[in-house]
Formats: C-alpha cells, sequence, structure tokens
C-alpha cells in the first residue's frame, strides 16, 4: 500500500472554525464527528468512531436474542467494512 500526503492550507474563522476540504471527508468518510488530537507541537484529525452500539445498527428482535442480533449486524458492518477499504 503506497502512502500518500497532502497537505492544505485552511482558513480560521473568528470562532477559530476550520472547513475540512469535501475530497478529505468524503475519503475518510467524516460526517459528524472528528477527532483532534493534539501532542507535542503536531495537531491531527481522525476520524471519529462510536464506542457504543446504540443507533448504529438497524434490526427487529422479533424473537430473536439481542446478542445474536449484535453478532450478526457486526459481522455484516465488518464485510462492509472490508469491501470499503479493499476497493
Amino acid at each position: 500500500m503506497e502512502l500518500m500526503k497532502k497537505e492544505y492550507l485552511l482558513n480560521v474563522d473568528e470562532k477559530g472554525r476550520i472547513v475540512i476540504p469535501k475530497e478529505v471527508r468524503e475519503e475518510f468518510n467524516i460526517t459528524e464527528k472528528v477527532k483532534l488530537v493534539v501532542e507535542d507541537d503536531k495537531i491531527e484529525l481522525l476520524p471519529y468512531v462510536k464506542k457504543s452500539y446504540r443507533g448504529l445498527f438497524k434490526a427487529s428482535l422479533n424473537s430473536k436474542d439481542v446478542d445474536e442480533v449484535l453478532k450478526e449486524a457486526l459481522e455484516e458492518r465488518s464485510k462492509k467494512w472490508l469491501r470499503d477499504i479493499l476497493m
């Protein structure tokens, strides 16, 4: 896998906001939140990863066990994620 590096010059408005370029938001699937990490003299923006399952999967429980529904949903989500990164 070839690493790429791109640089962007971003404006900071009077409220301290910046706009992440559309191509970057699309490439990293940034839709709502982003994680800001400050380490020594560096600033990193990272895609935000949910730590909660709430609202992440749409499932009808019917008579299924919750653990089974979560397992199936995670498998489905993992397959989609793998397809996305391999394409």
